[in-house]
């Protein structure tokens, strides 16, 4: 199994290993950004309330009134959609393509069916790879947020799976990048009991359609002083409770679901120290798992 290492909050990777993309923030408040390197572009995620009065979103009245309560509704209409490609070109500017664009779900109340998403996504991606012929799109499964009225639509494993077996029907550019913390987290899988068989059987259903997987987010949970768990913080063995069987068992899953000889792209989404970043991504090494600088 190989990845590509992105580069998260400026964080090193172990030595030896040699990232030459980051991650640059391209949320709706946002009005310009100024990537150095290579870049994958983290849109809009809709986890918590926006201002949407920066110069940029002014221009565009759909994209500035899709909330509830100020949490954006992403994929609100063919319309919004629109909006949204022209935002990114403009967010972007005069900077050099981003070598991503990651985007997020839309929340079940106005959103209904992945039909409904698809119908609305194509006219996005039409725009986007008009400008941008070479870019790879990647959507992220979800899970927690502000919003209130609906959750998002592609959150659960049952929902991962129709998702794959649909977006495997159409020709697109699009392919999911799977954050698999957030999948615990979708199926309330309990963090001092972890019961890993849902996440066993889960990577064998999604593995007839890994080739519509393009890369993976990955990161620790750790508890608090007050006994709650902390997410992007901590490390494998922090998520795991200290548990190394069932820390290798997790990984060799992974390592088995994709098996095969595409590279893939990989986001340490930790918010704490480098050395937990440092931790994850040398346990996976320690199981197999190969990081190139290149793709």
């Amino acid at each position: 199994m190989k990845l590509v290492p992105i580069t998260y909050h400026n964080k090193k990777y172990p030595s030896g290993i040699v990232s030459l993309i980051d991650e640059v923030a391209g949320n709706l408040d946002k009005d310009k950004i100024e990537p150095t390197r290579a870049y994958s572009l983290h849109t809009e995620y809709s986890h918590m309330p926006r201002k949407l009065n920066n110069q940029l979103i002014n221009k565009f009245p759909k994209l500035k009134t899709s909330h509830n309560e100020y949490v954006p509704e992403l994929w609100k209409d063919e319309e919004w959609s629109r909006e949204f490609a022209y935002f990114i070109i403009e967010l972007i500017g005069k900077n050099k393509s981003p070598e991503i664009i990651e985007i997020h779900p839309p929340f079940s109340n106005y959103c209904t069916n992945f039909d409904d998403f698809f119908n609305r996504y194509q006219i996005f991606e039409s725009i986007i790879l008009e400008k941008y012929p070479n870019v790879k799109i990647f959507i992220e499964n979800r899970c927690g947020t502000f919003y209130k009225g609906g959750k998002f639509l592609l959150s659960k494993t049952k929902s991962i799976v129709s998702f794959l077996e649909e977006l495997q029907k159409r020709k697109m550019r699009l392919k999911l990048v799977l954050d698999y913390p957030q999948v615990f987290s979708a199926e309330l899988i309990k963090m001092d009991n972890i019961k890993l068989e849902k996440i066993i059987e889960f990577n064998r259903e999604i593995k007839p359609y890994r080739e519509n997987i393009g890369g993976f987010h990955l990161w620790g949970k750790k508890k608090s002083k007050l006994g709650r768990w902390t997410p992007h913080t901590g490390d494998l063995n922090t998520f795991f409770s200290n548990n190394e069987e069932m820390k290798k068992e997790f990984i060799k899953s992974i390592i088995d679901t994709f098996d095969d000889d595409t590279i893939r792209y990989f986001v340490p989404e930790v918010n704490s120290s480098e050395d937990d970043l440092q931790s994850i991504v040398s346990d996976l090494i320690k199981y197999g798992i190969e990081f190139l600088d290149e793709i």
